[in-house]
C-alpha cells in the first residue's frame, strides 16, 4: 500500500486542463434517462449512492457494444473472460473478487441465478437492444442491496426510451437488428424495444473445426403515467439466448447447446421521495438434456429525506436446490462531508461509512470502508468481506487504491483514469491472492482508451483499445496452472451521417489478435461489419 499512497501524493500535484461536463467518468449519465416534469429516480430512492461508472445509451451506440461483456470490458477494475465468443458463458471479476462475487440488478432489483452452482450471472446472455444505461457500482454494496454485493454492482436499465429508431448491422457470418418505437397514448408513455442478435463465427474450443454460433431475442415494454404527484411505471422483459457449446475436448464438442430464457415483471408507484416495487423474474436454462429453473419474487419500498432516509425488502427464491426467503431493513444518513448505510436482515447485517470533500481548484478526496456477505449456494459456503477504497480527484483526472478481503481472498490495487467529453484512458494494477496463492484469469495490469472524433460533422471516426497484461489460467485438458500471454485488443468503426441516416463500417480485432480467454476457448480474430441506422 506505501507506493500506492506515494503516487497519490504525486497525483495531488498533478494539473488537468478542464473538460467537458459531460464525459464517460461522470456520476450523472450523458443522456437523461428519465423526462418527466419530476426528476426523482425510483432507482436511487432510499439507497443515495451513485454509481462508479455510468455507460449510456448514446455510448453504448457509439462504441459499438452490442453486449455486455463489450460494455464491461472497457470499464475500468473489470476484467471479463468468455468461454468462445459472441453468447458464450462469461464471467465478471471486478477489482480481483470471483464471478459470484458481483451481484446484477435490473432496475435496481437483484436478478443472480440461483439456480446456477454459485449463483453467479451469466452476463455472456445480455445484449444491449432496449438497456438505455449500465451502472457500474465498484467495491462491496451490502449495505445497499443485500446478499452477493461483495466485489460490487452492475445495474441495467430498461425505463422509457424516448427515441425511435432502427438499426442493421452485419457480414456473412453475423447479422443484428434491433429498434425502439415510442409514442405517448391518453398521458401514458409507452415504449417497445426489441433485437436479435445471429452468429456463427469460430469454434468455442481452441482447435475444433466445428463453427459455434449464437442466435439472441430480446424485447422490452415499458409503460409510464404520472398522476399529478405520483407515478405509476411498468417494465416487462424477455430474453432467449440459443447458443452452440463446446465441452473441453474435440470429443464432445458437436451437437452441444444452451438454451437461456429469461423473463421479468417490475411495476410500482413513486410519491415525491418514496417509491413502492413489485418485482418477478424466471430462468429456465436447458443444457441438452440438463434443466435448471428458478423463480423469485421481490418486494421493494423506500422513502428519502435530504439526510435520512430508510426502506425495506422482501426477497422469495425458488430453485431445484429449493427456497430461500430474505427480509432486510436499511437506513442511511448524512451529515457534513460523511455518509453512513446501514442494513440487516434475518441473519446479517452490514454497513458502510463513507465520506467525501472538496478541497480547492478542483481537488476532491472521498473514501469508504463496508463490509458485505456472499450467501450459500449450491456449490459454495456463506462467505463475508470488508472492503477499503481511497479516491482522490483532480477535474477530469482521478485515482483510486482499494483494499478487499473475503474470507482467505485478498485483492488490492490502484485505478488511474483521465477523461473527457469523447476521449477516456485508464491504466489498473491488481494484486489477487488466495492463500497467499495468485488468483487464475486476473491479469496485474490492464489499460485503455476510448476515442470519437467527428470530422465536418459528416464523419466519425470510434476508435477502443484494451491491453490485458499477462496473467494465470488454467489447463483446460490437464487442469495444469499455466501462463497466459497479453492481449491488445483494437476496435474502429468509421460513420457516416447522410441525411440523417448513419452508416458504419466496424473493424473489430483490427490487429488479428489470436487469443484465448480463457485458455482453450478462442476468440473471435478480425472481422468486418457493415450496418447502418436510422431515427425517426
Amino acid at each position: 500500500m506505501k507506493k500506492y499512497i506515494m503516487f497519490f501524493v504525486l497525483l495531488m500535484f498533478t494539473d488537468v486542463a478542464y473538460a467537458d461536463d459531460c464525459k464517460w467518468d461522470d456520476e450523472i449519465p450523458c443522456t437523461t434517462i428519465y423526462l418527466s416534469k419530476y426528476t426523482n429516480n425510483s432507482n436511487a430512492l432510499g439507497d443515495k449512492i451513485t454509481p462508479t461508472k455510468t455507460i449510456t445509451k448514446s455510448e453504448i451506440e457509439k462504441y459499438n457494444l452490442i453486449d455486455l461483456p463489450k460494455v464491461l470490458n472497457y470499464v475500468q477494475g473489470l476484467d471479463v473472460t468468455q468461454s468462445g465468443p459472441t453468447g458464450q458463458q462469461s464471467s465478471v471479476f471486478m477489482r480481483g473478487t470471483n464471478s459470484n462475487h458481483t451481484l446484477v440488478l435490473l432496475n435496481g432489483i437483484p436478478i443472480n441465478d440461483y439456480s446456477t452452482p454459485t449463483g453467479a450471472h451469466d452476463v455472456g446472455q445480455d445484449f444491449m437492444f432496449n438497456v438505455v444505461q449500465v451502472d457500474v457500482y465498484k467495491g462491496s454494496a451490502g449495505a445497499h442491496w443485500g446478499a452477493d454485493a461483495v466485489g460490487g454492482v452492475i445495474n441495467f436499465r430498461t425505463t422509457i426510451d424516448y427515441d425511435k429508431k432502427l438499426s442493421l448491422a452485419g457480414n456473412g457470418n453475423n447479422q443484428t437488428i434491433n429498434g425502439n418505437y415510442y409514442t405517448r397514448l391518453n398521458d401514458f408513455d409507452i415504449s417497445v424495444s426489441a433485437g436479435q442478435h445471429k452468429s456463427q463465427n469460430v469454434s468455442a474450443l481452441s482447435g475444433a473445426d466445428e463453427k459455434d454460433g449464437t442466435n439472441n431475442k430480446t424485447i422490452g415494454v415499458n409503460v409510464s403515467k404520472w398522476y399529478d404527484l405520483v407515478h405509476w411505471r411498468t417494465s416487462w422483459f424477455a430474453r432467449n439466448t440459443f447458443t452452440d457449446i463446446d465441452g473441453h475436448s474435440l470429443a464432445i464438442q458437436d451437437g452441444k447447446w444452451a438454451d437461456n430464457t429469461f423473463y421479468a415483471l417490475q411495476t410500482g408507484l413513486d410519491y415525491k421521495n418514496s417509491s413502492l416495487t413489485f418485482h418477478t423474474h424466471e430462468y429456465d436454462r436447458d443444457y441438452d438434456d440438463a434443466h435448471y429453473e428458478s423463480e423469485n419474487y421481490t418486494i421493494r419500498g423506500t422513502q428519502q429525506y435530504e439526510k435520512f432516509g430508510f426502506g425495506f425488502d422482501y426477497k422469495h427464491n425458488e430453485s431445484l436446490t429449493g427456497q430461500h426467503h430474505n427480509l432486510g431493513y436499511f437506513y442511511n444518513l448524512s451529515y457534513n462531508i460523511f455518509s453512513y448505510h446501514h442494513r440487516f436482515d434475518e441473519e446479517h447485517e452490514t454497513y458502510k461509512l463513507g465520506f467525501f470533500k472538496d478541497l480547492e481548484d478542483g481537488l476532491s478526496i472521498s473514501g469508504s470502508t463496508s463490509t458485505s456477505y456472499k450467501d450459500k449456494t449450491t456449490w459454495t459456503a456463506i462467505e463475508y468481506g470488508d472492503s477499503q477504497e481511497l479516491t482522490l480527484t483532480k477535474n477530469n483526472f482521478a485515482t483510486t487504491i482499494f483494499k478487499n478481503d473475503i474470507g482467505d481472498l485478498n485483492t488490492d490495487g490502484i485505478e488511474v483514469s483521465y477523461g473527457q467529453k469523447d476521449f477516456k484512458v485508464f491504466a489498473s494494477h491488481l494484486n489477487s491472492k488466495k492463500k497467499e496463492v495468485v488468483q487464475l484469469r486476473r491479469p496485474s495490469w490492464a489499460l485503455g482508451f476510448m476515442h470519437n472524433h467527428n470530422f465536418n460533422n459528416d464523419f466519425s471516426l470510434t476508435t477502443n483499445y484494451k491491453y490485458k497484461g499477462k496473467h494465470l489460467d488454467v489447463h483446460n485438458s490437464n487442469w495444469s496452472t499455466i501462463s497466459m500471454p497479453e492481449t491488445h485488443l483494437l476496435d474502429l468503426n468509421l460513420g457516416y451521417n447522410y441525411h440523417g441516416i448513419q452508416f458504419g463500417v466496424s473493424i473489430l480485432n483490427l490487429l488479428d489478435e489470436n487469443y484465448e480467454s480463457p485458455h482453450g476457448f478462442s476468440q473471435e480474430g478480425r472481422k468486418f461489419t457493415l450496418g447502418f441506422n436510422k431515427s425517426f
